[in-house]
């Protein structure tokens, strides 16, 4: 056990020299191991320990010192005897504990380190110079050069990073990928392309299975409501109120391929749907592809829309394959309350401009031999160049329009004019409707008064005790519509004509003598200013009559009404403005008449 310093005897008062010898003995002084001066000199230098104990500098009998072991020459701070290469135990009595090893400069531009290596191993904790953060190193040429594997900052962030840049996150990884590695399965996390996976192709990855906590992709860009029973997913929405639920502004989703077809299905418990596009169609139905199957939708020029083909032609195009197959269309209405409407339009001619023709027809049509033999069309011609007398005409086409050999058979006109080319027949006693009637009659002598059916006229009007009184009795409700007048006698008045219509309803007078008509008067006033009076319901005047020269008067030159009801009776007279004739003429009189039966 070696003497503690404080026994030694007191110095010589003189000088030291290299000849001096001093003894220091321990508590036995059986053995004394001196020193020279000239050994003691080699401390600036080295200090070597004469046996194999080694030797300790401590303070005192407590544990608190410097030793060095004799076998290994393994260091102990406060530790007598060291059990590996520097072996440091704290002093629990310091403030701030002797277990600390601090390696420091006062130069903030000098390196500072502490390395750990083996022949084939070099690693350094260092700081660099004129950094503040904490390194570990690595050298494969024993410590000539390093490589940085990770740094910490002052400010706790961390990164496992070979660069010496700034760290701007708590923790930074650059390079390869990062596992994270239990019993053979791993996660990945690969910065190079972004990837987080298993380290196994068969393995799935989870998210929040069994937490079953909501998951939020973005800023709501993929929200998963992790519901046990009845989970959604949002996106673009983080309250899903459907299994997938799209929440945005204009175009939600888009489905895409990397060939000329895409499409994506729908599938219940029995049945399997596809909604897709091909090329420039568009196509839903029970095929996964073009289909005559499908309805098909195609987008190019202005789109047509197709059922039974797989390139519709027209904006509705509706084919079938097989002459066998059902009827392509029907349409119904069942709601007793409501109305079926179809409404065919022509808004462009053909080829799509303003000019031309622009007919709305629809065409029927059946398998005689050929397909789609054309039998009939019907519907309205507008600017046709077939049938270029009939614009803005309703049809009936035989043959069909666009047949071998298209015939008007039935036309009706703007103004309403129906024109058939074969006969009209019904099975009823008569048909109900309107219908026109032509009449002729003749005017003679100084007659003025005349039936609008019969020949017959007079100088004596209806309503004096007379039996030619001429009139006629309606057999149906109608108007007047037009009166022609010609003549070709010479003694024919230059001066104007005027013609009235008078129409009364009788009524039975015991006092009125037999054959006296009520309601015609006597002596009808000439040139009435007013419509109707004492009988008279309308009038028009025939300017400068001249002989052979045919004059007509339609209903919209006629003052006042020109129509009477079921039963009345009607009568005519021509005259001049006196009421009477000044010379004997020959008037052949062509009334037109509507009758409307109800």
């Amino acid at each position: 056990m070696s003497t503690p310093l404080a026994s030694f005897p007191a110095k010589l008062g003189s000088s030291v020299v290299s000849s001096d010898i001093f003894f220091i003995s321990d508590s036995t002084s059986a053995n004394n191991n001196k020193i020279t001066t000239e050994e003691l000199s080699k401390a600036f230098t080295g200090l070597y320990a004469q046996t194999a104990q080694g030797f300790t500098i401590f303070e005192n009998t407590e544990n608190y010192g410097l030793s060095i072991s004799g076998a290994y020459g393994f260091v102990g701070i406060n530790d007598r005897t060291p059990f590996v290469s520097l072996d440091v135990v704290d002093n629990l009595t310091a403030t701030n504990g002797s277990g600390q090893i601090r390696l420091s400069t006062l130069d903030s531009g000098r390196k500072i380190a502490f390395s750990l290596s083996d022949p084939n191993v070099y690693y350094q904790f260092s700081k660099k110079p004129n950094d503040t953060k904490l390194y570990l190193e690595s050298s494969i040429n024993s410590g000539s050069t390093f490589t940085n594997l990770f740094v910490v900052d002052q400010s706790g962030n961390f990164g496992i990073t070979n660069s010496t840049d700034a760290l701007s996150n708590k923790f930074l990884v650059s390079g390869s990928s990062v596992q994270f590695q239990n019993s053979g399965n791993a996660i990945l996390f690969d910065p190079y392309n972004g990837e987080i996976k298993t380290s196994a192709t068969d393995e799935a990855l989870l998210i929040n299975y069994n937490n079953i906590g909501d998951i939020n992709i973005g800023r709501n860009a993929v929200y998963v409501d992790n519901s046990l029973s009845a989970p959604k997913i949002g996106l673009g929405h983080n309250l899903p109120a459907y299994l997938l639920h799209l929440s945005g502004i204009g175009q939600l989703a888009r489905f895409q391929s990397s060939n000329a077809q895409s499409y994506a299905s729908y599938k219940n418990s029995t049945a399997t749907s596809y909604y897709g596009m091909q090329s420039n169609k568009i196509y839903f139905g029970s095929e996964s592809s073009l289909s005559e199957k499908n309805l098909v939708y195609s987008i190019a020029g202005s789109g047509f829309l197709g059922l039974g083909t797989t390139g519709p032609a027209y904006k509705l195009d509706v084919r079938t394959t097989d002459p066998t197959d059902s009827t392509p269309a029907s349409f119904q209405n069942t709601d007793t309350q409501g109305y079926c409407q179809v409404v065919i339009a022509c808004n462009k001619a053909f080829g799509g401009g303003d000019t031309g023709p622009r007919n709305s027809l629809v065409t029927f049509s059946r398998y005689d031999a050929t397909p789609d033999t054309q039998k009939w069309s019907i519907g309205n011609l507008y600017n046709d160049t077939t049938f270029t007398s009939l614009n803005d005409y309703f049809v009936f086409v035989k043959n069909g329009y666009g047949g071998i050999s298209p015939d008007v058979v039935a036309k009706l006109s703007p103004a309403g004019s129906l024109d058939i080319d074969g006969s009209y027949t019904s099975s009823d006693s008569y048909c109900k409707g309107k219908f026109i009637q032509t009449y002729q009659t003749r005017v003679t002598g100084f007659d003025v008064y005349f039936s609008a059916i019969n020949p017959n006229s007079d100088i004596i009007p209806s309503g004096n005790n007379y039996l030619h009184a001429p009139f006629t009795i309606t057999p149906y409700a109608g108007s007047v519509e037009k009166v022609s007048i010609f003549t070709s006698d010479t003694d024919a008045l230059s001066s104007s004509y005027r013609f009235e219509i008078s129409v009364i309803t009788p009524a039975y007078n015991p006092a009125v003598p037999s054959e006296f008509v009520t309601g015609f008067y006597v002596s009808p006033p000439s040139d009435p200013v007013a419509y109707p009076t004492s009988g008279i319901i309308g009038a028009s005047y025939f300017n400068t009559i001249n002989p052979n020269v045919i004059y007509s008067k339609t209903k919209a030159n006629i003052s006042g009404s020109t129509s009477f009801n079921l039963g009345q009776l009607l009568q005519f007279r021509l005259c001049e403005p006196t009421g009477g004739k000044s010379t004997a003429v020959d008037f052949t009189v062509v009334s037109t008449i509507a009758y409307t039966i109800t």
